[in-house]
């Protein structure tokens, strides 16, 4: 008899359960990319081979789960929303397509590239912040330099920030939001090396 009231007791829950969420309600996990959004550059073709070097990122950015910034001293992360590549992958991706459309130039390597590819300059970033908070506002800051092939320094170390705003408050659009604020990144790196001569 206990048995038959433990099995009755297991049924009902399983029913309340149904009852509450629906049969075989689940939720799935979304997976987002960042993407270029370089126009081509309308100048004539570069033969300048530029290196992407090591993006370095705050630890808090290092993981699968998309971050959003709720306050000053919280964050929350999107259990359901998640990057479909680690970001310390996509973040050099992105910027090496906007960079070679924006110089003209398809000679660009990520690091770490073959040892026997020589690269006329090379850019260092450190992400600090790279996050959107609950309104949709994004928020982009970083710092780089452009190295010569020696490891002195073209340019020296700035400082960027960069905030963009969602269409809307879904996780596409602040997706799309990030994705705009690097190619204002790769602009402003393109248009110092474009600046200089060589």
């Amino acid at each position: 008899m206990p048995r038959t009231r433990g099995l009755l007791s297991c049924v009902a829950a399983g029913l309340l359960l149904t009852a509450c969420f629906g049969p075989g309600t689940t939720r799935t996990t979304r997976l987002f990319v960042l993407h270029s959004t370089a126009p081509s550059s309308s100048g004539p073709a570069s033969d300048l081979r530029l290196g992407i070097g090591r993006i370095s990122l705050p630890e808090l950015l290092n993981r699968p789960q998309i971050v959003t910034r709720m306050g000053t001293n919280e964050v929350r992360l999107a259990d359901f929303s998640q990057w479909a590549e680690p970001l310390e992958q996509s973040i050099p991706r992105v910027l090496s397509e906007d960079l070679a459309r924006r110089i003209g130039t398809d000679r660009v390597a990520v690091y770490p590239w073959p040892t026997q590819l020589k690269v006329d300059l090379m850019v260092e970033i450190a992400i600090v912040r790279f996050d959107a908070d609950a309104d949709g506002e994004v928020s982009l800051v970083a710092r780089w330099r452009v190295l010569r092939p020696d490891g002195s320094e073209l340019h020296p170390l700035r400082a960027s920030s960069y905030t963009e705003t969602s269409a809307d408050h879904s996780m596409e659009a602040a997706v799309a939001a990030m994705s705009r604020a690097l190619g204002s990144l790769s602009r402003e790196i393109a248009s110092a090396i474009q600046a200089t001569p060589r």
